[in-house]
């Protein structure tokens, strides 16, 4: 890691970024095996940001760390549980799995259990099912893998496309009926992500617009310079495979009525939420609920500055 965590929380200050964000922390590998996640998390969370740390669950020791944060710092904190089914059966880790997701509940955080489907995986669904209702009170979400060797960012299955869908559909996900719905469609609207969002290498603070769009640099080094901003306007990537986050949070306005709650969220057979109450309230809702729109002038002003490669990051 380049920089501290404190260095991290000044560079990404709500003074300097406009207002109170979500961090969604995810590794090349486990990210609860980063030495000081806890303390990168925490000082975020302390100015009143927001934290997402995807997981697989299974690294009781730093779970433990910041489950021990007051309530009201775990009020803002989201654990995305990466349910990978045979991998915790073969190392007999479903049990800990299970525990330690109950635990953030417990401890006032949430969590959301998630599967990435994949083939294999089709004959062990009823096993994933009964265990599931009675581990988390719910099924999981399911979200769809992608294949990106293919031009089209195709979904990573050998099944039929509507063989593929019929047979995850049965989980009854809002995660997944909304991403199945947008997978493989081109966004040809005006997208503010670069403006709104971005995507930084916690590593190094290396930052981009999105996927596609404009690389700003290293965006911790001078936490006193005006934060980069400049919008991808119309999208080059055949799909936003992640639009359940991009889309739902609203860089492309009006495209969906569903939120990042929609996402995340379950009702237990008890009546209780996967998501608390505050961050369920922040999950809920848009960006352009606290963003200026730009005018149509302005939007064809950056496409066209896009397209030739001109400008810098004007102040908006």
């Amino acid at each position: 890691m380049k920089y501290s965590p404190e260095q991290v929380a000044r560079a990404l200050s709500p003074e300097r970024l406009g207002g109170l964000a979500l961090f969604n922390l995810c590794a090349d590998g486990e990210t609860l095996l980063l030495k000081d996640l806890d303390v990168y998390a925490r000082r975020l969370v302390e100015q009143g940001h927001y934290v997402e740390i995807v997981t697989n669950c299974t690294i009781t020791p730093m779970l433990d760390k910041i489950l021990a944060w007051d309530k009201d710092l775990l009020a803002h904190v989201e654990f995305k549980c990466s349910f990978h089914w045979l991998e915790l059966k073969k190392r007999k880790l479903l049990r800990v799995f299970a525990r330690n997701v109950n635990k953030i509940w417990d401890a006032g955080a949430s969590a959301c259990v998630e599967i990435t489907p994949s083939d294999e995986l089709i004959p062990y669904i009823d096993e994933i099912k009964d265990f599931s209702l009675k581990k988390f009170g719910a099924l999981p979400h399911i979200t769809i893998a992608r294949d990106d060797r293919t031009r089209g960012i195709e979904i990573l299955s050998k099944l039929p496309k509507e063989e593929f869908l019929k047979t995850w559909r049965q989980f009854d996900s809002t995660f997944f009926n909304y991403k199945a719905s947008i997978f493989g469609l081109r966004q040809e609207e005006f997208c503010y992500a670069g403006m709104w969002s971005a995507i930084i290498d916690l590593s190094n603070g290396q930052a981009k617009a999105c996927y596609c769009g404009r690389k700003f640099g290293d965006v911790f080094a001078n936490p006193d310079s005006e934060f980069p901003t400049f919008p991808v306007g119309k999208c080059s990537i055949a799909h936003c495979y992640n639009g359940h986050f991009w889309m739902t949070f609203g860089d492309i306005t009006d495209q969906t009525q569903f939120t990042y709650a929609d996402m995340r969220n379950r009702v237990r057979s008890d009546g209780r939420e996967w998501l608390n109450p505050k961050l369920k309230e922040f999950f809920s809702s848009k960006l352009s609920d606290n963003n200026r729109l730009l005018s149509d002038a302005e939007k064809l002003q950056y496409m066209i500055m896009n397209r030739l490669g001109l400008g810098e990051y004007p102040p908006i």
